[in-house]
């Protein structure tokens, strides 16, 4: 049950992740609202700010990036994993990508391991 559970739902360690994440993310927001992801960068400042300024009134709004991972949050999370040691750094990334791919419903498969069991670098 746990394997079929593992797929369908995030684990404690990944819904904890992205509740330290979104709380860091909405502090960094009321000191910055007329921040946005890279990628949104053209968009009109007020509706960015405006944006911003309701995600933590409305129950069902995320912020700016949040459902793909491109948050000051989850840029300073990776910050932090860039810093851990090399042997912590591939475990640290996988909790945040799977943190990641659970803050909706996906349809999308799971992010996995990058190298298969059995091909480890010896």
């Amino acid at each position: 049950m746990a394997d079929i559970a593992g797929l369908f739902l995030p684990s404690p360690e990944e819904r904890a992740l992205n509740r330290r994440l979104r709380a860091e993310h909405l502090e960094h927001l009321r000191g910055d609202p007329a921040w946005a992801p890279g990628a949104l960068a053209r968009w009109p400042r007020a509706v960015v700010r405006f944006h911003n300024r309701l995600v933590p009134r409305l129950p069902m709004t995320a912020p700016l990036g949040w459902l793909d991972g491109i948050t000051w949050a989850d840029e300073q999370e990776r910050g932090r994993i860039g810093g851990l040691p090399a042997d912590e750094q591939a475990a640290a990334r996988m909790l945040h990508a799977r943190a990641v791919h659970f803050r909706c419903v996906r349809t999308t498969p799971l992010p996995t391991d990058e190298t298969p069991p059995g091909d480890e670098a010896d």
